[in-house]
This record gives structure tokens, C-alpha cells and sequence, in this order.
């Protein structure tokens, strides 16, 4: 039986609203382990109220297995460790136990600790006192996903019970983390993961759970919410708090977090599918550029579905050859005259019609197939400009540009699978280009740039694309071993009506002429636009001026005119 021990009342904090939250399970301790303070909620769980637990010890509790365990625990709490995590079995007033998770923490200025719990769900057995390892993260000591997800079936199991609860699960991720892990090394990775891990719980109530989920995802569950106002309110800390850089050993690591919020309802009776569509919601943030949050609707959960009938079709595509070449001209500025082409790829669905690249090339790079079908594309075009060589062995010698992705530079086949295509096709590595976005470069600099370095001993041409879009281009420039540099058609498109896209221009234009290397302007579709490319010295465009892309035959029908141009000129 439990004995009570009385201490003279102490100045406590003043009751905070957190004790009148149903469900949360919280106690305030003083440096003897004697409760003071609980909430309400333990009744529920414990069947023992305040009138039965306030002024007694906290260790009587716990089950007689797990108490040295507990209290050596406790005792590491100091300066440097001012919070200990533990689960044990805690006795109900019918004598059974209770499998819970405890997060307790020391104000020394009050000389107070403050203990939360949640419910495991586990249903510990008499020989187990604490959750399994597996349970907890080892890098940041935060639940994982299996105990998130235990935990969030449980508040859907309270929530089916009281029709006032609501919930909400917050799945957030560490935006461009990867660029961080390679640039500064996985160390530095690692103390960014649990910094974040411990700005989640500092941003977050006693009563709510932050998980690590794997990787540089975490979980957020907030129980006993109003509405959607209380997520974005969470979030909305965090994304105020994160304005200031990580301090990681000697470096300043600036950071943002992409959310996606899901809201407790009757469409969810599983915890795994309420993360999933969370997982889903973050990926929308991401995609519109990080540092933001998305709540998730059902038209979300509809285009999910059609994007996996999608990479479905997307993966038999290649197989049943429905993939097709089409080429976009490149001239030179001067006189239009024809010095090569883009290849595009595009995809001729059985039943949707041409499918636009924006719609699946995105996908392709999630799914990895984009290694595959850029290895068929690089073999296609390769092939079609040697045929056009051998047909057209008068014409001067034309070249084809081929897009990588940051998959396929990253790809330890790309070397080879280029060497091994212009040996199959004899096609002259000089009559090739590659285009390699700024956005791939970053995944891996250092890697990339040597990368190119090898490439560029083969002779064939590279040209940085999308310049101007990307992170932070005038910054490793002088370092790549770049040909020419593309100018995004979104600078050139109203460089005729807006003074600071064209002094855009031709800022990169200057740039590039003190460089020595040529410039190619995308996206040229008015003749306005295509005198003012003059004007500022720009070699080569390509735009709807010349031409739309075009398939195969269509190309070569252009090669024609423009040698007939060519001779007419000459005669």
C-alpha cells in the first residue's frame, strides 16, 4: 500500500491550462520525487485522481521491476542532460500495469520536474519494463515512427470515443538536406537532425509527440486541438524560429522545414494512411519551393492515384517503345543559319495522346526511370545525327544536345553508358552536347565538377542550362569546365518590355563574353526579342521563332532548307 508523505506547500507555477487538457498526462515533481501537481487525466488511465496521488512518492507508482531503473534515470538529470526520456509499467487501481512513455525535465530555478506521459499501447508484459530499442531513434532520442504510429492509433481510439477530440498529424521535413549532407558531411548532418529534433520540442506542448519518422523527416502529433488553426500556429513557430542559422562546430547552417498538416475525421481509421496523406501534403511544400506548409485535401489523395497509374504506364512505356525523339533547332543569331539541335523527349500514350514532359518528368526523376529513359534518349539522338551525317555529308557538320539529369550525372554507369553509345552509334564525341541544369550540379558540387572534368577529356561539349535559375552559379562558375551557357527562356520571354530581364541578359552575356564562352538564349518567340539577342551580341537562340520541336523527318525537312539556303547564298 501506498504511504503518503506531506511536504509544506512550495510556490508552484500557476496552473497551466496544459493540466486541464483531456488526456494529458503530466505531473510536477519536486527534487524528493513527491508529486505536486497532476492533471485531471490520470484518473482515466490510472483510475487514481489528485485526491488519491498528490503528496505521494512518484517511484510507488511504478511497477517494483522497474523502479531502480527508473530512479538511475533520473538521476543523470544535470546541466548538460536537463531531460530524460524512459518507459516502464505504471500500476492501476485494479492492479494491473500500463506500458508508458515519460519525458521528464529539471527547472533548476524552481527546483521542479516536470514529467509528461502518453500511453504506449504496447501492453508491456510483466518482463518488460521499458519499450523495445526499436522503438527509439538512436541519433536524436525521439520516438520513431513504429511508437508514432502506436500513438496516433491511440488518439484515433480516443477520438472515436469523444466526438469533441480532435487531432492533427504533422509530417515536416528538412528542405534541401541532402545538399547539406554532401557539401558539409554527414557529421554536420547529423548535428543539423538533432538541433531540428530539439527545436521540434521546444516549439511543441508537454501533451504533443515529436517523432524522427527516418531520415530528415519528423512526426508531430497535436492532440486536443480546436480546429486548423492550431497546426498552422505550431508551424508557424517553427518557420520563425528557423530565421536564425544552426551554430554546427564552425559553420553557420541556414535550414527550412516543409510540412504537411492532416486533420482527425472520419475518413481516417488507420494511422498509417493519416501519415501517408501528411507525407503526401509535405511533398506539395516541397515541391512549391520549401519553407512552407500544406494542409491535405481529398483532390491531393485523386492525384496521388493518378500519378501512380502514371508511373505504372511510365514504367511499361520504355518497353513498348512508346517514347519518341523530337528535335529543336538551335541557330546562330546572325543569320538564323542552323547549327544543331535540342532533343526532347516525348511520350506518345496509347490513350492519353502526347503527354506533356512537365508531367512526367518529374516523375521519372522520383522513380529513378529517368536513368533509363535518358540512356534511351542519349542512344536516339546519338544515332539520328550520325544518319543525318551520312545523308547530308556536304552539310557543314551539325551538333545534338542531350539533356542530364541530377539522377544520371549522379549515376556511377554515366561514364561508360556515354562511351559505350558513341562507339555504337559512331557518332564524334565533338558533335555531342550535354545540358546539365545548375539545380543537378548542386546535389553534389565537388562530385559533379569532377565529373564534367572527366567528361570533358572525350572531347564532346557541355553547356550549363537553365543558367540564372539555380542556387548560386557566380559562385562555382570559373571552376566548371563549361562550354556555353543557356539563358532560361523565363529572362528572355519579356526581355522586350521589361528593362531588368534584359539587363539580366546581358549581364549574363558579359559575363560569358569575358569568359570566352558563347551564349544560347531559350525561349526566343517574337523578332523584338531576337533584335535585341543581336544587339546585345548573343551567338545562338532557339524558340518558337524557328521552330517547336519537332519529330525526326521534320528535322531533316529543316536540315534541307537551310542547306538550300546556304548554297543559294554562296552562289
Amino acid at each position: 500500500m501506498m504511504q503518503i508523505y506531506r511536504k509544506p506547500p512550495q510556490a508552484l507555477p500557476s496552473e497551466s491550462a496544459f493540466f486541464r487538457l483531456p488526456g494529458a498526462l503530466l505531473m510536477i515533481l519536486d527534487e524528493d520525487w513527491i508529486i505536486q501537481m497532476m492533471s485531471e487525466s490520470w484518473r482515466d488511465v490510472l483510475g487514481l485522481g489528485q485526491d488519491t496521488l498528490r503528496w505521494r512518492r512518484f517511484p510507488e507508482l511504478l511497477h517494483e521491476l522497474d523502479r531502480d531503473d527508473v530512479l538511475a534515470r533520473l538521476a543523470c538529470i544535470d546541466e548538460t542532460l536537463p531531460t530524460v526520456r524512459f518507459s516502464c509499467r505504471c500500476r492501476k487501481v485494479d492492479g494491473q500495469y500500463v506500458g508508458l512513455a515519460w519525458s521528464v525535465s529539471h527547472d533548476a530555478s524552481q527546483g521542479l520536474f516536470y514529467a509528461a506521459a502518453h500511453e504506449t499501447g504496447l501492453n508491456l508484459t510483466h518482463h518488460e519494463a521499458r519499450l523495445p530499442e526499436v522503438y527509439v531513434d538512436g541519433l536524436t532520442g525521439l520516438p520513431n515512427r513504429g511508437l508514432f504510429l502506436d500513438r496516433v492509433s491511440h488518439a484515433m481510439q480516443r477520438a472515436a470515443r469523444r466526438k469533441d477530440l480532435s487531432f492533427a498529424v504533422i509530417h515536416c521535413g528538412v528542405d534541401r538536406f541532402s545538399v547539406i549532407n554532401h557539401s558539409l558531411g554527414n557529421r554536420i548532418g547529423d548535428l543539423l537532425l538533432i538541433e531540428v529534433a530539439n527545436l521540434l520540442r521546444r516549439t511543441t506542448r508537454p501533451t504533443d509527440m515529436v517523432a524522427r519518422l527516418g531520415g530528415d523527416e519528423f512526426g508531430i502529433l497535436l492532440e486536443d486541438i480546436r480546429d486548423a488553426t492550431s497546426p498552422v500556429r505550431v508551424i508557424q513557430r517553427l518557420q520563425d524560429k528557423l530565421v536564425l542559422p544552426f551554430r554546427l562546430y564552425a559553420h553557420e547552417v541556414f535550414s527550412s522545414l516543409s510540412s504537411g498538416i492532416t486533420l482527425s475525421g472520419e475518413q481516417y481509421a488507420e494511422a498509417d494512411v493519416m501519415l501517408r496523406d501528411a507525407n503526401m501534403a509535405m511533398g506539395r511544400a516541397k515541391g512549391q519551393g520549401g519553407g512552407g506548409y500544406v494542409l491535405f485535401d481529398r483532390g491531393m489523395h485523386e492525384e496521388a492515384l493518378r500519378r501512380l497509374d502514371l508511373e505504372l504506364d511510365l514504367r511499361r512505356a520504355l518497353e513498348r517503345g512508346q517514347f519518341e525523339a523530337y528535335y529543336q533547332p538551335i541557330v546562330r543569331v546572325s543569320d538564323r543559319r542552323l547549327i544543331g539541335f535540342e532533343a526532347l523527349v516525348r511520350w506518345n500514350h496509347p490513350e492519353r495522346g502526347l503527354i506533356s514532359p512537365a508531367d512526367f518528368i518529374p516523375l521519372a526523376e522520383e522513380s529513378g526511370l529517368i536513368v533509363h529513359i535518358g540512356r534511351w534518349m542519349l542512344h536516339q539522338a546519338c544515332s539520328q545525327m550520325r544518319a543525318w551525317q551520312l545523308a547530308f555529308p556536304r552539310r557543314p557538320a551539325l551538333t545534338v544536345s542531350v539533356n542530364l539529369s541530377a539522377r544520371q550525372l549522379l549515376h556511377p554507369d554515366i561514364l561508360p553508358d556515354i562511351r559505350r553509345t558513341l562507339r555504337e552509334t559512331g557518332l564524334s564525341a565533338r558533335h555531342l552536347k550535354l545540358e546539365i541544369t545548375e539545380s543537378a550540379m548542386m546535389e553534389d558540387a565537388q562530385r559533379a565538377i569532377e565529373l564534367l572534368e572527366t567528361l570533358k577529356r572525350t572531347r564532346l561539349k557541355l553547356m550549363l542550362d537553365d543558367f540564372g535559375t539555380g542556387y548560386s552559379s557566380l559562385s562555382y562558375l570559373h571552376r566548371l569546365p563549361i562550354d556555353v551557357l543557356k539563358v532560361d527562356r523565363s529572362f528572355v520571354m519579356h526581355m522586350h518590355e521589361r528593362i531588368e530581364d534584359r539587363s539580366f541578359v546581358e549581364t549574363i552575356v558579359n559575363l560569358a563574353q569575358k569568359l570566352g564562352r558563347p551564349v544560347v538564349c531559350e525561349g526566343v518567340e517574337l523578332p523584338e526579342q531576337e533584335a535585341l539577342l543581336r544587339e546585345l551580341g548573343v551567338e545562338y537562340a532557339q524558340g518558337y521563332l524557328y521552330s517547336r520541336p519537332v519529330t525526326a523527318a521534320q528535322a531533316e525537312m529543316l536540315i534541307i532548307e537551310d542547306a538550300a539556303r546556304g548554297g543559294s547564298k554562296r552562289r
